[in-house]
C-alpha cells in the first residue's frame, strides 16, 4: 500500500511538472513569431541586402543548372564552405562598419543575422551540392557494375566454345 502512496506522489509531482513547463511554453516566443518579428525588423529594401539575396538566389539557381558539373560544384562548395567558416569574423568587421552600407545595426555579437542571410542559404548549397554528389556517385556505382556484369557474361561466353570444342575433340 505504502509502495502505492509514493507511485501517486511521483505520478502526481509529474504532472505538476508538466503542466508547469507546459504554461510556461505558452508565454515563450514561438518558432514562427520569432521569425515574423526578425523579417518584420530588417529593411528588405536595402540595395546591399537585395544584392546579398540575390547572389544567394542566383548560387542556389547555379548549383541546380550545374548539377552534374562536379568541378563547378566542387569550387562552390569550397567557397561557400570558406564564407561559413569565416561568418563570425565577417560579421565582426561588418559590425564595426555597417554605418557606410547600412541603415541599421544588424551585426549583433551572436550573429544571428549573418547566419539567416548569409549562412543559411550557403548551408542550403552545400547540402543540395552533396545530394548531387551521392546521385552522381549511385550513377557511377551503377554504371560500373553494369560494365562488370557484361565483362563476366563475354568471358562466360568466351569460355563456353572453348569447352565445347574440348568435348567433341
Amino acid at each position: 500500500m505504502n509502495v502505492l502512496q509514493e507511485a501517486s506522489n511521483v505520478l502526481d509531482q509529474l504532472l505538476v511538472d508538466v503542466r508547469s513547463k507546459f504554461a510556461d511554453s505558452q508565454h515563450q516566443q514561438g518558432v514562427l513569431d520569432a521569425f515574423r518579428a526578425f523579417s518584420s525588423a530588417v529593411n528588405w529594401q536595402e540595395s546591399w541586402l537585395i544584392a546579398v539575396l540575390s547572389i544567394q538566389t542566383l548560387l542556389f539557381c547555379s548549383v541546380l543548372l550545374f548539377r552534374r558539373n562536379t568541378s563547378y560544384l566542387t569550387g562552390v562548395f569550397v567557397v561557400a564552405m570558406l564564407l561559413v567558416y569565416t561568418s563570425e569574423r565577417l560579421n565582426r568587421v561588418l559590425g564595426q562598419h555597417w554605418r557606410s552600407f547600412a541603415g541599421q545595426p544588424y551585426f549583433d555579437k551572436n550573429g544571428i543575422f549573418i547566419s539567416a542571410v548569409l549562412s543559411a542559404p550557403l548551408v542550403l548549397d552545400m547540402l543540395v551540392i552533396l545530394v548531387c554528389y551521392l546521385l552522381s556517385l549511385s550513377r557511377m556505382l551503377v554504371a560500373m557494375k553494369r560494365q562488370e556484369l557484361r565483362h563476366k557474361a563475354r568471358q562466360r561466353a568466351n569460355q563456353q566454345p572453348a569447352q565445347e570444342t574440348k568435348k567433341t575433340s
